[in-house]
């Protein structure tokens, strides 16, 4: 999570949808960073609303906006996949080497604890609402949408490099399986379609 003192502004870091990139471009500008540990530095909107925002209210007692980045969430599974299968440390619970992207995705599905690291973005944006609770949320397709953004709003050319890029072969995703996801996580893909629609999904008011 960076805080952005004179723009008003929170980036949330949804994990596994090239925050990394942001937060490397943008930490220098930041008041306050939370990187450490992965569960404050990654704080979903549930949390930063609960905990974080109530703070900053008291010691700067006026709106702050947040923005966060979406991904296809099969995409995003295929990306976490592709991560634990050359975990840090070998063997750990919550390797998928040895294991078919297809299992990965019903373990997933099925809610194994294992797995629960993973999370969902529905849940990271919109916590327990109908509708998103972050203001800016951005396509993960689209960075030269959320780089225009940052550019006006810090009036400063923002570009990004590419960090924590794997290297793991392509993994092959089967149409079947993809409507599987899509209708397993409904709330999930609705938001994505939206963001997806217009690049830049803002929300006023939250």
């Amino acid at each position: 999570m960076l805080y952005f003192h004179r723009e008003r502004l929170v980036f949330l870091e949804v994990p596994k949808t090239g925050s990394s990139a942001v937060a490397q471009a943008m930490r220098g500008f930041a008041t306050i960073e939370v990187s450490d540990p992965p569960g404050l530095r990654h704080m979903n909107i549930g949390t930063f609303n609960a905990r974080a925002r109530r703070h900053l209210k008291t010691a700067f007692p006026w709106k702050i906006d947040t923005a966060a980045v979406m991904r296809d969430p099969v995409e995003r599974l295929v990306s976490w996949y592709r991560y634990l299968h050359r975990p840090p440390v070998p063997g750990a619970p919550d390797s998928t080497t040895g294991m078919a992207f297809a299992d990965f995705v019903e373990a997933v599905l099925a809610g194994e604890a294992r797995f629960n690291g993973i999370g969902r973005q529905d849940r990271f944006l919109m916590a327990d609402h109908d509708s998103p609770q972050v203001t800016h949320i951005f396509q993960y397709d689209r960075q030269d949408i959320l780089a225009a953004f940052l550019t006006d709003r810090f009036a400063m050319p923002i570009s990004f490099s590419r960090v924590n890029v794997s290297r793991a072969a392509p993994v092959e995703v089967p149409d079947d399986l993809r409507d599987k996801v899509l209708a397993a996580r409904p709330r999930e893909a609705a938001l994505w379609r939206q963001v997806r629609e217009q690049g830049h999904l803002h929300t006023p008011g939250v």
